[in-house]
């Protein structure tokens, strides 16, 4: 009868210890602010966008992206700007490089956003909500790399813009400010929001 007791407190023992190794806390998680410094992702509605190495149509073309590429506004410590030059509003984004596999200075380039003569047309729009293009996570840190794994969520999972846009991180743009509308609202009565990479993402 002893052997039997003790038999089955080793295994409430280790069934325990299973689920609190297994155990995910799913309290709140609110790692973002809207004071936050951020910059534009932006939805290519185009087809064959030219990234160029200046804001102008004589630059050398150093890049082309295909409609539904995502690009992310250059906006280092939250200065951004526009530049009007050959009838077109220019904006220097980052631009997805595969070779790399993130975006990075080194895919960096200026492309058309839209015509300032006869009917105004945009090559990109701003965006609202993104999609996982494969399994990936959330994080509570985005400088310099992302770290602080605070969830994970499956592929074709959709996510919802924290700003009023889908914005990014200037000092990593593959950062990208989120938050996890699906999943309802947490302890705090907000959404779940934070860092996710828009490598694994596709705006929408």
């Amino acid at each position: 009868m002893v052997k039997l007791i003790n038999l089955s407190s080793k295994y409430l023992v280790l069934f325990v210890f299973a689920i609190v190794s297994f155990y995910v806390p799913t309290g709140t998680i609110d790692a973002l602010a809207s004071y936050d410094k951020k910059t534009y992702v932006y939805d290519v509605k185009t087809a064959g966008l030219n990234l160029r190495s200046g804001a102008g149509t004589s630059y050398p073309i150093i890049g082309q992206v295909s409609m539904g590429t995502d690009l992310v506004e250059y906006c280092p410590s939250g200065s951004c700007g526009l530049t009007t030059a050959d009838s077109y509003t220019w904006i220097r984004n980052y631009y997805p490089n595969a070779s790399l596999g993130y975006y990075a200075n080194s895919a960096l380039g200026w492309a058309a956003w839209y015509n300032t003569t006869g009917s105004r047309t945009f090559n990109y729009h701003y965006t609202h909500v993104a999609k996982t293009s494969r399994w990936t996570q959330m994080f509570s840190s985005d400088c310099s790399n992302m770290s602080g794994v605070m969830k994970g969520l499956n592929e074709n999972y959709y996510l919802q813009s924290f700003d009023s846009e889908l914005m990014a991180s200037t000092c990593n743009p593959n950062a990208w400010r989120v938050k996890d509308f699906q999943a309802g609202s947490n302890s705090s009565g907000t959404f779940d929001n934070g860092f996710v990479n828009g490598w694994n993402l596709k705006a929408e």
